[in-house]
């Protein structure tokens, strides 16, 4: 028997009508779908072309960076190549001069001498007073060319890297130091110091040239006190400090102090070439470190250098 024939006709047409809306609904159902399916390809299209456009907008910027970058690291290099070679011109012009000097120097300061010794009974007060300066003036003349010298040598020799007993080493400089104070009041405050990978020379000469600095500048204070030691210690890195009670600095000038020749104090009350802090400069560079200065107008001045504590890992 057939489907029609177990319906009745007007039972067939009712369900005929509802199979007919229940497809209209579900074709509806299925547009909506489709169009809600249509919606969200296009906003993922669109959201898919502005992260490619953003993508390509970045990569066209690091490009332009590293074109920028490479550009600045060539002419970084040159720039160096010419401050090297300036540096070099010009340590070698100290040098030639310095050496050119010496031997008219020389002669002057001889002359002075002879005069002095020869003539010094017949000449007036005033005229061996001259005499005295000429003297004097070739001396510290003679100071300042074996500064600079010094200077130029240190530019230019090796350095012999090792594990260094900075206690040892400070030790001596100290006692050397004791010997030329005859009978000023010194208080010295020392602290242990760690090894430090460095040419012992070449901090000796920091060393010395950091105390000397700050035993001449204390030299109004009674006692002076001198404090030597560690700030600070890292694992590959220390940083130490040398202290005095001295006449200090203006803060403001602290980056001149470590500048050839540059000066804060007149050399009437203090004498100097102005060579020994920027030596200081120039060994501590050498060795990858750095040095900076504190201080305040009648409140003493620290010095403070950086040192690696063992050798750079490769």
């Amino acid at each position: 028997m057939s489907v029609e024939a177990k319906i009745a006709p007007k039972d067939l047409h009712a369900t005929i009508a509802l199979l007919q809306d229940e497809l209209e609904a579900t074709n509806h159902e299925v547009m909506m779908l489709t169009l809600e399916l249509e919606d969200r390809v296009a906003e993922r299209t669109a959201q898919l072309a502005k992260t490619n456009e953003e993508l390509l907008a970045e990569v066209r910027e690091r490009t332009r960076a590293a074109a920028e970058i490479r550009q600045l690291n060539r002419d970084l290099n040159i720039r160096a190549a010419e401050l090297e070679e300036a540096n070099r011109d010009l340590e070698a012009f100290s040098y030639s001069v310095s050496h050119d000097l010496r031997a008219p120097l020389s002669q002057m300061m001889g002359f002075a001498a002879v005069l002095e010794e020869e003539a010094g009974a017949a000449l007036s007060e005033k005229s061996r007073r001259y005499v005295g300066k000429v003297v004097s003036a070739g001396r510290k003349m003679a100071d300042l060319i074996d500064n600079l010298l010094r200077f130029s040598r240190d530019a230019h020799r090796g350095m012999e890297l090792r594990s260094v007993n900075l206690n040892e080493l400070l030790e001596n400089v100290i006692g050397e130091c004791k010997q030329a104070l005859g009978s000023r009041n010194v208080l010295w405050r020392v602290a242990q110091l760690p090894e430090a990978w460095c040419d012992a020379a070449l901090l000796r000469q920091v060393f010395v040239n950091l105390i000397s600095n700050a035993l001449k500048y204390s030299g109004p204070r009674n006692p002076a006190i001198i404090e030597i030691g560690p700030a600070e210690i890292h694992e590959d890195h220390a940083i130490f400090s040398i202290r005095d009670n001295g006449v200090g600095f203006d803060s403001q000038y602290a980056d001149k102090l470590f500048g050839a020749f540059q000066r804060l104090h007149n050399s009437s009350e203090f004498e100097g070439s102005g060579i020994g802090l920027a030596s200081v400069r120039r060994i501590i560079t050498r060795h990858g470190g750095r040095v900076w200065a504190q201080g305040a107008v009648g409140a003493g001045a620290s010095f403070y250098f950086s040192l690696p504590l063992k050798p750079e890992s490769k």
